[in-house]
């Protein structure tokens, strides 16, 4: 699926309002200032933004869900690309999803079911994606080249969203052109403060 562009926001964001499903029942907080998209995966076959909500806490993350969105690949009752809304997107609170605080403070988190460092996204979570990539950028006015994947933000050093995940695929269905190195350890972002928001 190709995102065409010059669609209107309103339009993006009242289709993407009808595919979206928040964890919790909180309150919407205001918008605020957003610089960044980082794409992450879950590195496990199976998940759901209920399952690394309670994983991350128990790894002493007080506020939970480390993403602002979760992509669903049919597993733990979900629809296949199916995105659930986190309540830091809810509740507009910065990211815990990488190490660079900055990042965390200005990027928001897609984390997609699976682990692409052995397969790739399903077609529908990329189609997902896609979806909710171009709404975003078009809210917030992210440009093509700040929209990352997890190892290619600067002191990170890490594969995620995997070796196999398809930049070209997705690209093509954004209709852009630039895509990031998918490098691990990443060379596109600076590194302003390591330390992370939990």
């Amino acid at each position: 699926m190709k995102i065409a562009t010059g669609r209107p926001v309103l339009l993006v964001l009242a289709v993407l309002c009808l595919m979206l499903e928040p964890l919790g029942a909180e309150s919407p907080a205001p918008i605020r200032e957003w610089n960044w998209i980082i794409i992450h995966h879950s590195a496990t076959r199976v998940g759901s933004a209920a399952i690394f909500d309670a994983a991350h806490r128990a790894r002493g993350m007080v506020n939970g869900l480390a993403y602002h969105f979760v992509i669903d690949n049919g597993t733990d009752g979900k629809p296949d690309g199916f995105i659930e809304m986190g309540p830091r997107w809810i509740q507009q609170m910065h990211g815990g999803h990488c190490r660079q605080a900055y990042i965390n403070e200005y990027g928001i988190g897609i984390c997609l079911v699976g682990n692409f460092s052995v397969d790739q996204p399903t077609s529908k979570q990329l189609d997902s994606l896609a979806l909710l990539i171009h709404g975003l950028q078009e809210q917030f006015h992210i440009p093509d080249d700040h929209v990352l994947g997890h190892g290619d933000v600067i002191g990170e050093f890490s594969e995620c969203p995997g070796s196999q995940f398809p930049w070209d695929e997705l690209h093509k269905r954004l209709g852009t052109t630039s895509a990031p190195s998918g490098s691990a350890g990443g060379t596109n972002l600076p590194a302003r403060n390591t330390q992370a928001h939990r």
